[in-house]
């Protein structure tokens, strides 16, 4: 049983994220961090959101049932940042190592 720390999936997040971002040609003033917003930052649609969930459940080859991610009280939640997604996930990744 590993545990997964959340410094080194954020790391990997970013990583994922750069790679879906790269051709979008933003102009993003800062490096990318657990504190950035998907939506606020990185102008992601909804498409793009499950875009990331689909490259995060090849990447660790593991379903990790995003829908209580990305949903509260019955809506969709307006933004999510890099670090609010690598706490779920070790959360998820523990869960299932156990």
């Amino acid at each position: 049983m590993s545990v997964f720390a959340t410094e080194a999936i954020e790391k990997t997040l970013v990583a994922i994220v750069e790679d879906l971002i790269q051709d979008w040609g933003l102009d993003i003033d800062a490096t990318i961090t657990g504190h950035t917003m998907l939506v606020a930052d990185l102008e992601f649609a909804s498409v793009d959101i499950i875009q990331l969930c689909v490259a995060i459940e090849q990447h660790y080859q593991q379903k990790m049932g995003f829908q209580s991610l990305l949903m509260k009280d019955g809506s969709y939640v307006s933004d999510l940042s890099i670090s609010q997604i690598a706490g779920f996930l070790v959360a998820k990744i523990n869960n299932e190592d156990k």
